[in-house]
């Protein structure tokens, strides 16, 4: 294990903000079509379970398994985590979560060796993004299953001006491999946020923006609108949120155990059942206003990223552990989002 500092990470920051790497323009990539709509909604799992394994299991199978995911694809799959500091789970995503959807991927026919791990850790304390890595447990995933991994300060870069951005005039830089990527999965932990107010699947964009980027995005103005439109800078295609645990307050210690997996493959709709999960949680700051009244998605929904509406999401629940108070959790799910 590499200790990893405040000061040490920020001198790899301030570095890469002096040195910025190159991202030459390239064509902005229309949105991959929505690979598990059904009757035009968005399908998100809701899994109660008693461990995260057979959880995300039950979650990937009430989605309709990953062949539809891995069908037709030649390229490579890239995960990405939200290893913004080497904390364990909850702050950080849990490796045996990003081990059960990459065995799943394998299951389904695809080879280990085409999925990348990809990810920059945060400035506070979490560059070189390399060690965090390590410190966190998903290196000893990728080198166990053979996979790749892509530490995105260390990688080429490509900036893409999507149709709908107005708050990025100079564009958004995105890791190429994030850019080439035929489907992107995303593995996002729950918690509130000092700026954004919750930290879900849209906000783990933040941790594809080189530091040029990073301080655009926290110079003070727009924060929710900037976020947002990093989502028009490509396109992700399952995610999985493990909540059986979710911090619900600004420290780490503040822990709630709602033993749920949620898996999506639209940010939006996936997000906004994690938020109601988090307010029915009594979350810091989600609970202040309406889930469906939060910045995030009033703007997402209007530049056509998916809608937190229930009446326009597919919910599907399954519950592992037979546990009584599950049924009413769901109920206060769907009533948040009706709208």
């Amino acid at each position: 294990m590499v200790a990893i500092t405040h000061e040490s990470s920020m001198a790899v920051y301030n570095r890469l903000l002096r040195y910025p790497p190159e991202g030459p323009l390239v064509p902005s990539k229309p949105s991959r079509p929505d690979a598990y709509a059904f009757n035009g909604k968005s399908v998100v799992a809701l899994v109660r379970c008693g461990n995260r394994i057979k959880g995300i299991k039950e979650a990937i199978s009430l989605m309709g398994g990953l062949e539809p995911l891995v069908e037709g694809v030649d390229g490579e799959i890239l995960i990405k985590p939200n290893c913004n500091t080497d904390d364990p789970y909850p702050r950080d995503t849990h490796p045996e979560t990003v081990r059960t959807v990459v065995e799943a991927l394998i299951r389904a026919g695809f080879r280990a060796d085409k999925i990348v791990l990809g990810e920059t850790s945060g400035r506070a304390r979490g560059l070189p993004t390399r060690h965090t890595l390590e410190n966190i447990g998903m290196k000893a995933v990728v080198d166990n299953l053979g996979l790749q991994v892509a530490c995105f300060e260390e990688e080429e870069w490509a900036t893409v001006k999507p149709p709908g951005s107005s708050y990025w005039p100079d564009g958004i830089k995105i890791p190429r491999k994030v850019y080439e990527a035929e489907r992107v999965i995303l593995a996002p932990i729950m918690r509130p946020h000092s700026t954004a107010t919750f930290t879900i699947s849209m906000k783990l964009a933040v941790g594809m923006l080189d530091s040029v980027g990073r301080e655009w995005l926290h110079d003070g103005e727009d924060h929710h609108e900037k976020l947002v439109e990093l989502n028009l800078a490509y396109s992700a295609d399952l995610i999985v949120a493990d909540a059986t645990q979710i911090i619900t307050g600004y420290s780490p210690s503040v822990v709630a155990e709602p033993r749920v997996i949620v898996a999506g493959s639209n940010r939006v709709a996936t997000d906004a059942v994690c938020v109601a999960l988090m307010k029915l949680h009594g979350a810091d700051r989600v609970s202040d206003r309406p889930v469906l009244e939060h910045g995030q998605f009033t703007f997402a929904r209007g530049l056509g990223l998916g809608s937190p509406l229930l009446a326009d999401i597919d919910l599907r629940t399954s519950d592992l552990v037979g546990d009584s108070r599950f049924e009413s959790l769901a109920s206060g799910i769907e009533e948040e989002l009706r709208g």
